[in-house]
């Protein structure tokens, strides 16, 4: 609906570019590579920021820098380390910064009330996060409480988790695009996966893989004080779509921070490429700085996605969002995008991504079992992760 919204508009701003658009529910990136394969790609396309640079290395779409020049559009695109990592690729810009979805904090201030607890605040530390997780943690009558869920409604991965793991400023790779090295078996990942994964699930301050299953556990129901969740959640939390229709009190903060004082979040950025095929370039690109204007943005945002830059988030997104929410502080959300970091880029042929991959996810299932502690589980499964990164760099002929 926001897209057809935007063509709508498009069209009614110039006659000289159709522009059709194409859904594809249910493996959508499949149906990309199908239709790359076919050679008959679309001629903009939408990608997470994680998932279109194995296009950029097949060079079947283009780089976009002197588009950005000729039209002076360099100011859409910000130039912290998360949007370049997610932008560009081995120095040329690929990806629009379309819509972006940083993770906060989502706690529900009934909970936090009915515990005597503080709201917590920006700058929180990983200590206060630690004790505000145990004391939301309770039992009343026979409905059980919890102080923390790895995500609303399923288990988490890891790229939900760099916040927690990096809170100190130690990160679990040698770069973290295209890593050489993982470095994953280190005190300040290891602490961090044992509390927020193993530590809760164990002592019920989190709600386990079966109790997710069963559903009906989660901020936005009234049963866990907090969860880290993206801009996508707000929905469930207040208006026509959240399951309590009286909607759920609650606002959002900032991930807790360690000693190196960062907020480390997952910042998301999602936008467009241009095909290499395409025969309509100009029109792609007239297309995608409507996308961009405030005019494009103002649209994008009033279809319930979030701002492609933090000022744009400031300015067009939070007055929307703060309204159709319920909520007060969106400058979680920009500050999010301002300060967040990137989790793992890799090119073609690996399965190790942002959310996770094969040996990744061993980890996550050994934990979330509790089958393996946090040092078990990264000792056995961090050897294949490296394995997993060899092959990368043997398969491009480096070692």
């Amino acid at each position: 609906m926001v897209y057809q919204n935007l063509i709508n508009v498009f069209h009614g701003k110039q006659t000289k570019y159709m522009v059709v658009a194409e859904q594809y529910p249910g493996g959508y990136y499949e149906k990309i590579q199908a239709n790359f394969a076919a050679g008959d790609p679309a001629d903009v396309i939408y990608y997470q920021g994680w998932m279109w640079q194995p296009y950029a290395e097949d060079k079947v779409i283009i780089p976009l820098d002197e588009y950005i020049q000729k039209t002076n559009l360099s100011s859409k695109f910000p130039q912290t380390e998360n949007y370049k990592n997610t932008t560009q690729w081995h120095g040329s810009t690929y990806m629009t910064p379309t819509d972006t979805g940083s993770l906060v904090v989502y706690y529900n201030k009934d909970l936090f009330d009915k515990q005597g607890v503080p709201y917590p605040k920006k700058g929180w530390t990983w200590e206060e996060f630690q004790d505000t997780v145990k004391k939301l943690s309770f039992k009343d009558g026979d409905t059980q409480y919890y102080g923390f869920a790895q995500a609303g409604g399923w288990n988490g991965a890891y790229g939900r988790c760099i916040s927690f793991m990096r809170r100190n400023g130690y990160v679990e790779w040698d770069q973290v695009i295209e890593p050489h090295k993982q470095l994953w078996d280190h005190e300040d990942v290891i602490s961090g996966l044992q509390f927020v994964i193993y530590d809760t699930i164990k002592n019920n301050w989190c709600p386990s893989p079966d109790v997710i299953s069963g559903g009906g556990v989660g901020v936005n129901t009234g049963r866990c004080a907090m969860v880290v969740e993206g801009p996508w959640y707000l929905p469930q939390c207040w208006g026509e779509l959240a399951l309590d229709k009286k909607g759920i009190n609650y606002d959002v903060v900032e991930a807790p921070v360690g000693t190196a004082g960062k907020n480390f979040t997952f910042s998301h950025v999602h936008g467009h490429v241009m095909s290499a095929a395409s025969k309509g370039k100009d029109g792609g690109w007239e297309l995608i700085q409507f996308i961009l204007s405030d005019e494009g943005q103002k649209l994008i945002c009033e279809g319930g996605r979030m701002a492609g830059t933090p000022e744009g988030i400031d300015s067009i997104w939070a007055p929307i969002a703060s309204k159709a929410y319920n909520f007060t502080n969106t400058k979680a959300f920009s500050d999010g995008m301002r300060e967040g970091a990137t989790p793992v880029i890799f090119g073609k042929g690996t399965d190790l991504n942002a959310y996770g991959g094969a040996p990744i996810q061993a980890i996550w299932d050994a934990l979330l079992g509790l089958q393996m502690t946090a040092d078990e589980a990264i000792k056995r499964y961090g050897p294949d992760i490296q394995t997993a990164i060899d092959q990368y760099w043997a398969d491009r002929g480096q070692s």
